[in-house]
């Protein structure tokens, strides 16, 4: 586990999955039923969080690269990025060439 990134890979690209709670109950144009209640946030948190990540895996095997969606050290990320307190750390998502895959320029 690299400790001063807090994801547990060496991958090039390393993603970082965060929730911005503030922007789930200040909406604008709309009340979405139930928004405000931190059960319901979390559906949303989590569910827009696997599609974008489904949609990084699509793009890496497009583009023959590997693709690791993975917890972290989501305390010590919260801290390096100086995140506000409504801000939540959720997962990591390292991209990167395959073990042992030549890399063309």
């Amino acid at each position: 586990m690299n400790s001063r990134q807090g994801v547990g890979s060496k991958a090039p690209v390393q993603l970082i999955y965060v929730a911005d709670l503030r922007r789930l109950t200040h909406t604008i144009g709309f009340d979405e039923p139930g928004l405000h209640d931190a059960e319901v946030q979390k559906s949303y948190y989590f569910v827009d969080t696997g599609i974008i990540a489904g949609n990084v895996y699509l793009f890496a095997a497009a583009h023959g690269l590997a693709s690791w969606f993975h917890n972290c050290e989501k305390q010590a990320l919260t801290e390096r990025l100086a995140l506000r307190p409504e801000q939540r750390v959720l997962f990591a998502h390292s991209v990167g060439w395959p073990m042992g895959a030549e890399r063309n320029p």
